[in-house]
């Protein structure tokens, strides 16, 4: 009789895992490009199914001082299950080696020369053109070390970077000095408040996190005030809303938290980042349409459209001669109004028609 192999039930398991992450590093390329005669290298995670006609976004997660993209990529912050389901491409760039450990270069008084600003356009360009990205919706994150550069990023190419997040990193007291960026940038930081790399309340090198969101929230011209809520016993969220831009800063702050990548981390990010486009929220800022659908000139009857209207109250007025004035009664619209709208009795001599802004 012929005898049985019996495999145990762990073995089944180890060869698995290795099937498994065999068909995942089947989809990770590693890229290199060439910035002022260095070789850089970044690994691509292209999504399931990728398709270059899809012009998928970016999502650029740098790593830690002293560690590596490899790291980055399988352990701290994997996005590749995210890539998958949210459709994107997930780079994860990888750092020099500076006196014996992986690092990111910023500008400043200690800054070796390492261009990390060219590092990061070439990259982009080297994703558009061999993967069809969007050039208008390239995002950014990092951790610590990476994460300090991501005020690098949101300063001086905040041309190229539509929204940053950056996780246990503050910015450093020289770029907030030299930060006179006229680009708004999406802003999202998450933050412990026991972090001994990165203090909370700042130190001699980087500024606190109160006044991070306070610069921000000033060159994105946000709300003055942040809404907050309580994400769990641990976690509060700040939001400093759109103002008189369709750009946001959000925080999410954790009492007691070390200078550790919280496990929300990833979906936060996402969740933020992807609202936007280069030009600030999407959708935000779209110019106000008013489309007549009909006209009735024996009932004098009118319904019309209003789209991309903005929160705030409004109403609809009308001109004849050249001023606008009222309907009577007054025509009162917001965005919970439901349209199409029809107004009865319109005047014969109206000529144009306005959605006023009320005070």
């Amino acid at each position: 009789m012929a005898s049985k192999l019996i495999i145990p039930l762990k073995a089944l398991i180890i060869v698995a895992v290795i099937v498994f992450e065999a068909a995942r590093a089947q989809d990770v390329l590693t890229r290199s490009v060439t910035v002022d005669g260095t070789q850089r290298q970044l690994l691509v995670y292209l999504p399931r199914n990728f398709q270059p006609s899809e012009s998928l976004p970016i999502l650029f997660c740098f790593h830690g001082g002293d560690d590596s993209a490899e790291e980055m990529m399988r352990f701290t912050a994997d996005f590749r299950p995210l890539a998958d389901s949210e459709r994107f491409i997930a780079v994860y760039p990888q750092g020099l080696i500076f006196e014996g450990s992986s690092y990111w270069n910023s500008e400043g008084p200690y800054d070796n020369g390492t261009d990390e600003i060219g590092f990061t356009r070439a990259m982009i360009e080297l994703l558009v053109r061999d993967y069809a990205a969007d050039p208008a919706r390239v995002y950014a994150c990092g951790f610590s070390l990476g994460g300090n550069l991501m005020w690098d990023l949101a300063c001086y190419l905040g041309d190229r970077i539509a929204a940053v997040a950056s996780v246990a990193a503050s910015m450093w007291e020289w770029t907030r000095e030299d930060c006179s960026t006229s680009n708004r940038t999406g802003i999202l930081s998450i933050h412990g408040t026991e972090d001994t790399y990165n203090p909370y309340n700042g130190n001699q090198y980087s500024i606190s996190i109160g006044s991070l969101n306070t610069h921000w929230a000033s060159l994105n011209g946000t709300n003055k005030s942040p809404v907050t809520s309580t994400v769990s016993p641990e976690v509060t969220r700040y939001l400093w809303d759109k103002g008189d831009g369709c750009h946001t800063v959000e925080h999410y702050r954790i009492q007691d938290g070390p200078h550790s990548w919280p496990s929300f981390s990833k979906e936060v990010i996402w969740n933020f980042v992807s609202r936007y486009n280069a030009s600030g929220i999407i959708g935000c800022g779209s110019e106000v349409e008013l489309v007549i659908d009909g006209y009735n000139p024996k009932t004098r009857q009118l319904t019309l459209n209003v789209r991309n209207l903005p929160a705030g109250s409004f109403e609809i007025r009308r001109s004849s001669t050249g001023s606008f004035q009222s309907f009577r009664p007054r025509i009162e619209i917001d965005q919970d109004t439901v349209f199409p709208l029809t107004i009865p009795s319109v005047p014969r001599d109206t000529l144009l028609l306005q959605v006023w802004e009320r005070p």
